[in-house]
């Protein structure tokens, strides 16, 4: 009886103990993925200002990797309608671009304060401005990316990722028509020599109350990787989504500088009405040969000045995107790994189907992508004495090489290769790739007819005729005899 009591009390021990671990277990688990975001909110007068974080993805966080998934609350947003023409496997996938390059439009940050106010989404939390404090520290926030949006119309929505026990960070935007500036909708992008890549910079019309004339200056500043003329440049201004006619701005273009300006006419009388409506330039440039010896800190900028004093007007912070080309090797050796000169190469992109890349031959190996301006260009990769070939402009993307001609002695490769260019996250970041090629020497094949036949043939006839000399000998001597 007593062992039997022993044993029982043993198990409801075993049982408790393991009960008390899982609930820490679950409690640091629960405890390591909740976070905070703190809002910074400068010289802005926020008194009564409340500031709601809505948690608009879950993320799940493992180490330095993350992967997000569409919150309960916002289902009904993420809509299949909306979402159209995103790529994605999935709808998660899909929300997840759609945001990477629509967060800072004004257009959504409108459809997602609309939404919340329709369907009264309630906030994971929230933080009030008073008159002093700068700083309001939003707690508890479960892991996932937020809009932290202020009350009333005098400040933008800013974003986040909680990720960590760490406080996040955001700062405080008024409602200023400072510039975003994208490329191809992305912040970063990479580009083969040649390609027109678009641009798109979104501003706003800004509050002109109590002026009777105002200001508004466009600017844009590219790096020397790209070509701005008026003739390529394909420039359109839309207010609230309508089209500005040419009339009502002064388009300038400095192409030694690679500097555009647009100066508004008469921007109060014309536009006064549009307060806080999106003011949008989309337009265009060329990559050149130059975008290759471009760093990460080679970027290209907008900004814009406004005001009711042309001679003291206010301009806000640039924006800047970065556009990269990449560089592929391909490197040819033989069985030994020893590299192998004289090889030819052709290179397409996308398929063999577009036609064989045109280069401009750099000398020992090296060729960058060929502009139209270029005179002299070959379509033909001849590896060097150090076997290396240095392919430079290319964009990420996919593309096919093909050996034309092998070094003497050796065979051609029967197939084409396939390599891609991918450039991993949404950052600055130049790629080189390398492909090795292998090509094959063969033994000689058996040889047939050879001096080894001949020389038998030979010696059976000298036998042949030895035998019968002889035989005419011993002949003529029975004659004699």
């Amino acid at each position: 009886m007593k062992n039997k009591l022993k044993k029982v009390i043993a198990y409801v021990l075993s049982f408790m103990m393991l009960f008390t671990m899982s609930a820490m277990n679950i409690s640091s688990v629960s405890a390591a993925s909740t976070g905070s975001i703190t809002v910074h909110t400068g010289k802005h007068d926020v008194n009564g200002v409340n500031f709601n974080a809505y948690r608009l993805m879950d993320a799940t966080v493992s180490g330095n990797k993350v992967s997000y998934s569409i919150s309960s609350n916002f289902t009904g947003f993420f809509t299949e309608e909306l979402l159209n023409g995103t790529t994605g496997d999935d709808i998660d996938i899909k929300a997840y671009n759609y945001i990477k390059a629509n967060v800072s439009t004004t257009n959504f940050q409108n459809k997602l304060k609309t939404y919340i106010a329709t369907n009264q989404i309630s906030a994971d939390g929230a933080a009030t401005g008073t008159t002093d404090t700068k700083e309001y520290t939003i707690a508890g926030l479960a892991y996932g990316y937020y809009a932290v949006i202020p009350s009333g119309e005098g400040y933008t929505p800013s974003f986040t990722t909680v990720k960590s026990s760490n406080a996040v960070d955001v700062y405080l935007k008024g409602k200023t028509p400072d510039p975003e500036k994208t490329i191809n909708n992305k912040k970063y992008d990479s580009a083969q020599v040649g390609d027109t890549v678009d641009f798109k910079v979104e501003s706003m019309v800004p509050n002109m109350t109590g002026y009777n004339q105002y200001y508004y200056i466009f600017k844009d500043t590219m790096t020397e990787g790209l070509t701005v003329s008026k003739d390529t440049l394909n420039l359109v201004v839309k207010i609230g989504g309508t089209v500005v006619d040419t009339s009502e701005y002064t388009l300038t273009v400095d192409k030694t500088n690679r500097i555009f300006t647009v100066e508004f006419k008469n921007f109060y009388t014309n536009h006064a009405k549009d307060a806080n409506e999106s003011l949008t330039f989309t337009y265009s440039a060329v990559v050149n040969e130059k975008a290759i010896n471009d760093t990460n800190t080679s970027t290209n900028k907008a900004e814009v000045s406004y005001g009711n004093d042309p001679d003291h007007l206010t301009t806000g912070a640039p924006s800047e995107v970065k556009v990269l080309t990449h560089t592929l090797k391909i490197n040819k050796v033989d069985e030994q790994n020893k590299p192998l000169s004289g090889a030819e190469f052709a290179l397409y992109r996308n398929n063999v189907d577009s036609g064989k890349l045109k280069f401009v031959d750099e000398g020992n190996g090296t060729y960058r992508i060929a502009t139209i301006d270029d005179e002299t260009t070959t379509d033909t990769l001849v590896s060097p004495e150090e076997g290396v070939i240095t392919v430079k402009g290319l964009s990420e993307g996919d593309y096919v090489i093909e050996e034309t001609k092998a070094p003497d002695g050796y065979a051609k490769l029967k197939n084409t290769i396939n390599k891609t260019i991918s450039v991993d996250g949404n950052a600055p970041q130049t790629v080189n790739v390398e492909e090795k090629v292998t090509n094959k020497t063969e033994s000689w094949l058996p040889e047939t007819g050879g001096m080894g036949t001949v020389i038998f043939t030979v010696v059976g006839v000298v036998g042949v005729l030895a035998i019968l000399s002889t035989y005419f000998k011993k002949g003529k001597k029975r004659e004699e005899a």
